[in-house]
């Protein structure tokens, strides 16, 4: 009698524990529960972890801060792609636990979020701020790294990209391979942003007067950049700035620079980052690159587009697996 008591009571313990499993996948036990702990009505059940109006909330929120959007009533496309993500995430982040991870990894990020905080001091102000410890964000970060790197691994065997692909999308977009026009100009710089005091810009533009009335006498334009010029990042080759194309250069700067020949000194002009005197060394007229130019590139390209893919599939697979969801 004794050894069967003792059964029942055992038996009655695991019959327990496994209703009460039972309970939690309930669908309307989750969401009474959501409701009594004020995390609103369950959304979704995604690896047993249940995703509730709150979770949606404060992702919507987050990414609203992140695009600097102006607090708003979400859409439904909104809410579902909002709720898609967080079902991927969950999901991932569940087959992901397994994954081993080296410590170093681990280690290595912390340490980098840890740097980005003013001290120590600035650190456990952060972290209390935030209600998290230590501890906490050590289990965050690794969470995070092993999603990362089990995502990786699903996706990985997809990502090879073919000569014959690069060449395919070479020959289809060929106008995108167009080198435009280039110059290679000098320049002898006084700085004069809009921020100068106008007896400063008044001075600067005597003194770069001075110096184009000395190259017009003929003195050499690499020795008076070298002196005079205030580029500290091109006066030690003689003011060379190298091949740039119209976009990189204010358009006054480039204008001077078009109505040049090679060899060519323009008068003082004047842009918003101060007076210039500029020298044309060469022009490249515009062309077309070869493949093996851009072979690199368009492998990168493509690499990134059949990642992007993966990942919206491998997404869109994890989210099919959630056991529950509710409309909006």
């Amino acid at each position: 009698m004794k050894r069967l008591a003792i059964f029942w009571v055992g038996f009655a313990g695991v019959a327990g524990f496994a209703c009460a499993r039972l309970a939690l996948q309930s669908v309307t036990v989750r969401d009474k529960l959501g409701n009594g702990f004020h995390r609103g009505h369950l959304l979704a059940l995604a690896a047993g972890q249940g995703i509730y109006q709150a979770d949606l909330d404060r992702r919507i929120a987050e990414s609203n801060y992140a695009a600097g959007i102006e607090e708003a009533e979400p859409r439904t496309t909104q809410q579902n792609a909002a709720l898609n993500e967080l079902i991927a995430q969950v999901a991932a982040k569940s087959s992901a636990r397994r994954a081993g991870l080296p410590g170093a990894e681990l280690v290595a990020q912390r340490n980098l979020l840890r740097f980005q905080f003013a001290g120590e001091k600035g650190w456990k102000t952060a972290l209390r701020q935030s209600g998290l410890s230590p501890m906490s964000v050590t289990g965050i970060i690794k969470d995070n790294l092993k999603t990362r790197r089990w995502i990786a691994s699903r996706i990985a065997s997809g990502l090879s990209v073919t000569d014959e692909e690069c060449g395919q999308f070479y020959r289809s977009h060929l106008e995108q391979f167009v080198l435009p026009e280039r110059r290679n100009a000098g320049h002898l710089f006084l700085a004069a942003p809009p921020e100068t005091p106008a007896d400063v810009v008044e001075a600067k533009r005597a003194a770069i007067n001075a110096l184009s009335d000395r190259l017009a006498s003929g003195e050499d334009f690499a020795t008076l950049a070298a002196q005079n010029s205030e580029d500290e990042a091109t006066k030690l080759r003689g003011g060379e700035l190298g091949y740039f194309s119209a976009k990189r250069m204010p358009p006054d700067f480039v204008e001077a620079a078009a109505r040049l020949h090679p060899g060519e000194i323009s008068k003082p002009i004047q842009t918003r980052l101060g007076f210039h005197i500029l020298k044309l060394i060469d022009v490249q007229a515009p062309r077309q690159q070869t493949f093996d130019e851009v072979r690199g590139d368009i492998a990168i390209e493509l690499a990134n587009r059949k990642r992007q893919a993966a990942v919206r599939k491998l997404f869109g697979d994890l989210v099919a697996t959630a056991s529950y969801a509710l409309p909006f």
